[in-house]
């Protein structure tokens, strides 16, 4: 019987997205890949989840799953459908990456290492099917059945080209010189500046389960505040939601924080059950002590007086900083982004290949792609999601 041809693929970028989709394509006999980077392979994953890399989350209910971004939902509906988190987790598993799910549904590997999950990522790139080419790539051209690839240091044909280049403008660059519409890229899951920073003195202090509303749209999460910003996972899906907003210190966005779940009419009971107690200590059952001090000052309110002295005005003024506090954005927190919102339009690629419509033989994987999602794996997912598909496309 005759050989089959090898066929040669090239990878623009060894992230998370174009190392997994080289490892699965390097499996094939009849590939030979080249993976274009400056770094070493997935090196990206470094400084995910704190160093631990959270690689998903455990959710079966892919419309449940996708609600989670702020960009791509849709077409991640049909990625999902295809290749999910539960065989995210089975794929990790064969690679020999064994992995475990915390309280809040964030899935690790049981290393808790991102270093170690890199290594045995890589590891599987170790092989005559895989060559790293530590080149940066500075066109692409479609040639009449082939690719021409050129980098700073030479050229090269290749039959098929999967561009993964995440979130940096020479992706980006790439794509649009092959006729594609390009999104404006913006920052993502960023930290707040807000116009209340008597706040940055609370540098520290965190809220768990917070909620904010921004235009109708409610979120949730863990809020923290640092000495320059208000950070944390509920601050990101604030930033996410509004990353193509024009927010500016004379047009702020107005967020309203809810810092505590209790219903405002059972704190108002005990408040008046508690009325000989100091204002300090029965606020502090609600909020943190130091939070409701800042706030009694900045108001002139007398914080070790009695509930039963306070005024009504005053009550109001504390149960609203806890309840409905508004803080006035007027910019996410330069250089603080964990994502890039914006990229190739969606409307260009095929999520069942993840193919492009426009270009026969060139794809799209990862944050390159107009697809952002909040902290929590989400962002990986895309990446591992994408990578299958357009590995399995090929066979």
């Amino acid at each position: 019987m005759e050989q089959e041809s090898i066929s040669k693929i090239a990878v623009i970028g060894l992230g998370a997205a174009g190392g997994l989709v080289s490892v699965l394509l390097a499996k094939n006999p009849y590939v030979k890949v080249f993976g274009f980077d400056k770094n070493e392979p997935f090196t990206t994953l470094l400084p995910t989840g704190g160093g631990r890399c959270n690689l998903t989350y455990d959710e079966d209910d892919v419309k449940e799953f996708v609600k989670n971004y702020p960009r791509g939902e849709k077409f991640l509906l049909s990625v999902f459908s295809r290749f999910s988190q539960k065989d995210t987790r089975k794929l990790f598993k064969d690679l020999g990456i064994e992995t475990y799910v915390q309280e809040d549904k964030r899935v690790f590997p049981v290393s808790n290492s991102a270093l170690k999950t890199a290594q045995i990522l890589s590891n599987h790139l170790k092989t005559s099917n895989f060559i790293h080419k530590k080149e940066k790539v500075i066109e692409v051209k479609k040639c009449s059945d082939s690719f021409e690839v050129v980098t700073n240091k030479a050229k090269y044909n290749f039959d098929r080209v999967i561009i993964s280049a995440g979130g940096h403008l020479n992706g980006y660059a790439l794509a649009k010189a092959m006729g594609h519409k390009i999104i404006e890229p913006k920052p993502s899951l960023c930290a707040l500046d807000v116009k209340e920073d008597y706040l940055y003195s609370l540098s520290g202090l965190s809220f768990k389960l917070a909620s904010a509303k921004t235009d109708k749209k409610e979120l949730s999460g863990d809020l923290l505040i640092t000495h320059k910003s208000i950070s944390g996972p509920l601050a990101f899906k604030v930033s996410a939601v509004n990353a193509f907003k024009k927010i500016t210190k004379e047009n702020p966005l107005e967020v309203i924080f809810c810092l505590n779940s209790e219903p405002v009419e059972d704190i108002e009971k005990f408040i008046k059950d508690n009325s000989k107690k100091t204002i300090k200590n029965v606020f502090s059952k609600y909020v943190s002590q130091n939070f409701i001090i800042k706030i009694a000052q900045i108001n002139a309110i007398d914080i070790d007086k009695q509930c039963a002295q306070l005024k009504k005005n005053e009550k109001e003024i504390l149960i609203n900083s806890i309840k409905c506090l508004k803080l006035h954005v007027h910019s996410f927190k330069k250089d603080s982004e964990i994502v890039t919102a914006g990229g190739v339009d969606l409307d260009e690629i095929n999520p069942k290949t993840m193919e492009s419509k426009l270009v026969k033989g060139l794809y799209f994987i990862g944050e390159i792609l107009n697809i952002d999602g909040y902290t929590g794996g989400f962002n990986l997912q895309n990446c591992w999601s994408g990578a299958y598909i357009c590995a399995f496309a090929f066979n």
